[in-house]
């Protein structure tokens, strides 16, 4: 038993070893700290709308990424980010909903972003990136980091490729 958890840990360090590649043991640590007290200000502090907010940090750059209700959201969203200790930058892509989605615009939109993370999985983005996929009423939004320019206009092109795909916003943070 105690072998097989071991397996599974190992397994696990090494399925996110791409994404920690770049970083440092203290700044896995640091960033995850950050990631950790900013997801639980949103979500403690009367602002509900945090759970639906990606959250991703490198560095001390955070951001944060999604579709949201209203641009209040957003301002409230940064604002707590910025207010926790250690955040070097906050790059915002929060988006206001557009339009109502129908019940089977939101199928489409499932549909939409499994397909996209797939293409990202399989294509050369390069080490230590991170790539989120949002869909709303057929716009996708990409936010995350990778390494490069190149990286991050591939991400969008598979994007753009995608059956009812109306509009990429690419919003990925290119590390330097």
């Amino acid at each position: 038993m105690k072998s097989t958890k071991v397996a599974i840990m190992l397994g696990l360090f090494l399925c996110a070893a791409p994404v920690l590649s770049d970083k440092t043991a203290g700044q896995i640590i640091d960033d995850s700290t950050i990631q950790a007290e900013i997801k639980a200000k949103l979500v403690t502090n009367d602002f509900f709308g945090g759970l639906n907010i990606n959250i991703e940090t490198r560095k001390g750059v955070v951001q944060l990424g999604g579709f949201i209700d209203d641009a209040a959201t957003s301002t409230k969203a940064v604002s707590v980010a910025e207010s926790v200790e250690g955040v070097v930058d906050v790059d915002n892509q929060l988006h206001v909903k557009e339009g109502k989605a129908s019940l089977g615009q939101m199928v489409d939109d499932r549909v939409i972003s499994t397909t996209v993370k797939g293409k990202l999985a399989g294509a050369d983005l390069g080490t230590g990136y991170k790539v989120n996929v949002d869909t709303y009423n057929g716009v996708v939004l990409l936010t995350g980091f990778v390494d490069t320019a190149e990286a991050k206009s591939k991400a969008g092109d598979l994007a753009e490729s995608t059956d009812n795909v109306k509009k990429v916003i690419n919003g990925i943070h290119v590390l330097e």
